[in-house]
């Protein structure tokens, strides 16, 4: 069976290598299994944090930054590129509450019955 990839325009933000903000539009690569990876210019280390937001939505308003963690990082095209395999970074619950509300169970895409 062959593996499904789907491309979207994002653009990507956060801190490269000598803690310097930036933000480039790039391409990302949704493939099955929920892999996530883009090409930056810019060098980031491995386990930063780096914000992608879609470009092409119907309402580009609502489209809001989603935090990742760059889980690998490997350079490409001699140093002139670098491919980031990304995984979703959560929210951790609050001690005070059960680790999961309507708004989470949404956004990690379960049903959510509303009144």
């Amino acid at each position: 069976m062959e593996d499904q990839v789907t491309m979207y325009r994002v653009e990507v933000s956060g801190w490269d290598l000598n803690e310097q903000f930036f933000v480039e539009r790039t391409a990302l690569q949704w493939g099955d299994g929920d892999r996530r990876t883009v090409l930056v210019r810019q060098r980031v280390r491995q386990g930063s944090l780096v914000f992608v937001r879609l470009l092409e939505v119907p309402a580009p308003s609502r489209c809001f930054p989603v935090a990742y963690r760059a889980r690998q990082v490997v350079e490409r095209e001699n140093g002139a590129l670098y491919e980031l395999t990304l995984s979703q970074v959560w929210p951790a619950a609050d001690s005070e509450s059960s680790g999961t509300t309507p708004l989470l169970d949404a956004a990690r895409g379960r049903a959510v019955g509303l009144n």
